[in-house]
């Protein structure tokens, strides 16, 4: 399955006076695995202001808390694919012994968007045939 899959380093500033990670912090690991994954089809010298994008929608589902010394990874990968946007799937999971352990799930929708014109726009087709390599089976 491919997977963007990104190491988290747990800064002591994640942590709150409940001495998990503060809920947060979990959309911005998830933006460190999207970007990952973007980079995988988006060309560095991409004109985003003509082909750009609009995060539309959060959804994080906690499902264990996450501490300071915890050994985490954030993975995205690609799930339905409409005419203008697509969803982006996200877990955070625990590195524990040979063990690992789903602390959170989410979703983010993404819209393609042209900031010159201040509209959304069809996904651009190059982005349609990458994204159907990664995702979710």
């Amino acid at each position: 399955m491919p997977i963007a899959n990104v190491p988290i380093q747990i800064r002591f500033a994640d942590v709150d006076m409940a001495h998990h990670v503060h809920n947060a912090v979990y959309l911005q690991w998830f933006e460190l695995a999207r970007m990952e994954l973007l980079r995988r089809f988006i060309a560095p010298d991409h004109d985003w202001k003509r082909q750009g994008l609009i995060l539309a929608r959060n959804e994080v589902d906690y499902r264990q808390p996450i501490h300071l010394r915890d050994r985490i990874v954030a993975e995205c990968l690609a799930g339905r694919i409409g005419t203008k946007s697509f969803d982006l799937h996200y877990r955070i999971i625990r590195l524990k012994d040979e063990q690992q352990e789903v602390c959170a799930e989410g979703r983010s929708v993404m819209v393609c968007f042209d900031y010159a014109a201040n509209r959304s726009i069809d996904l651009f087709p190059e982005w349609r045939s990458a994204l159907e390599k990664l995702r979710e089976p």
